[in-house]
């Protein structure tokens, strides 16, 4: 097992306070925190050996992704977990009052909290223990004695960041929605009883099925601009559903024929999945009763049809880069007549800030670009991006 070694200079105004903290660690056993295996000292310095974690804060994480819907609620479930163990330390427990997403070390699947400078017994007045302003409780704010309460809300506010910054659909992001109300309700018996409860409702969440719309749906495609990906990814969407089973046709509702010129991978692709493509002419005397019909409608204009409108779900591919932006504010009022739309954003590098700002209060995932159109079968990562569209245009409920 690899180790690090800090080295603290007596003299730093830091000193006492990380040592403070390091024998805090010396005496906890959790998967979920980093152990501290001993402490040195010479005339100068104080060194910690601790575990080395690889990894990156969650704050850096969501900077470069959104996190998906099973991450989100994986997290959650572990980062309570840890603080579940530290509320049923011998004594009275031990408060952390310092969780935010830059305390929170990702490492693959798995996660680790770190930095225990404000953690203190609940019976321990000594200390008024202030955290960080947006997620600490508000009887933490104001310096009032604190109790385990104060975390199950700093709880709830990080899950309010990772839905902030995830891939949820509506029903689950309802769900995880209304626990964020129940841990961060302004006064203490609003709350949750425990982190144990907490975690309670989080499996509850967790292991709900889901199944499939009992009717076709009529899912319209539009892009924000020319080249963007459109007719490719709603082939591919068209191609997902049906290796799911679902009966469905792809119809190009526009007169390109991009879905002809495509890709020579795209008629393996429809052979592989039992595709059937229809142009507009034959979409419109075609018997397809019983179908879900991916409709390409290529680029948005001013001049939509009123069936786009009034497709169940209406999804918009825009770009991800900083002069595009516009373009999404465009598509934005363009599309505002749709009953239900989403925002698919096309992803070739990390999401932008300024993207995730022009879709603030929209419901959008991002679409990663496919190299080889048949990945959507063999690599589950992308099989995970088109499971999550389906379940935002509401093939799977």
């Amino acid at each position: 097992m690899r180790r690090i070694i800090k080295g603290i200079r007596k003299t730093s105004t830091f000193h006492d306070r990380l040592v403070k903290e390091a024998h805090l660690l010396k005496n906890l056993n959790n998967p979920h925190i980093p152990r501290i295996y001993d402490l040195e000292e010479d005339d100068e310095y104080t060194y910690i050996i601790e575990e080395y974690i690889p990894g990156e804060s969650l704050k850096s994480l969501c900077n470069k992704r959104l996190l998906s819907e099973k991450e989100i609620i994986h997290f959650i479930f572990l980062i309570s977990s840890i603080i579940e163990y530290l509320h049923a330390l011998p004594g009275n427990g031990l408060l952390y009052l310092d969780i935010k997403p830059e305390n929170v070390l990702i490492s693959g699947d798995n996660c680790f909290l770190v930095d225990f400078g404000s953690a203190k017994a609940e019976d321990d007045d000594t200390d008024v223990v202030f955290g960080t302003r947006s997620y600490a409780a508000p009887e933490q704010i104001r310096g009032e004695k604190l109790s385990k309460k104060a975390d199950i809300y700093a709880l709830g506010m990080l899950l309010k960041f990772m839905l902030a910054h995830g891939n949820v659909t509506r029903k689950k992001e309802a769900q995880l929605q209304a626990l964020v109300k129940k841990c961060t309700g302004k006064t203490v018996w609003t709350r949750f009883g425990s982190v144990k409860a907490l975690m309670e409702k989080i499996k509850e969440i967790n292991n709900e099925t889901s199944s499939f719309s009992e009717k076709p749906l009529e899912i319209a495609f539009a892009g924000a601009a020319p080249n963007l990906g459109t007719t490719y990814i709603a082939l591919l969407f068209s191609a997902y559903l049906k290796n799911l089973g679902r009966k469905c046709a792809y119809a190009e509702m526009n007169e390109s024929e991009a879905w002809y010129s495509i890709s020579p991978h795209i008629n393996e692709l429809r052979a592989l999945a039992g595709l059937e493509v229809l142009s507009r002419k034959f979409c419109e005397n075609r018997d397809i009763a019983g179908s879900d019909i991916i409709k390409d409608y290529g680029t948005l204009t001013e001049y939509m049809p009123k069936e786009f409108y009034e497709a169940d779900a209406v999804c918009i591919l825009v770009g991800n880069r900083i002069w595009e932006t516009d373009e999404i504010k465009r598509t934005r009022a363009l599309s505002k007549k749709c009953i239900h739309r989403l925002f698919l954003v096309n992803l070739t590098d990390a999401l932008l800030k300024e993207t995730t700002d022009s879709l603030a209060s929209e419901i959008f995932m991002a679409v990663p670009y496919i190299r080889d159109p048949d990945e959507f079968l063999n690599n589950p990562d992308i099989s995970s991006v088109f499971q999550e569209l389906a379940i935002k245009t509401g093939v799977i409920k």
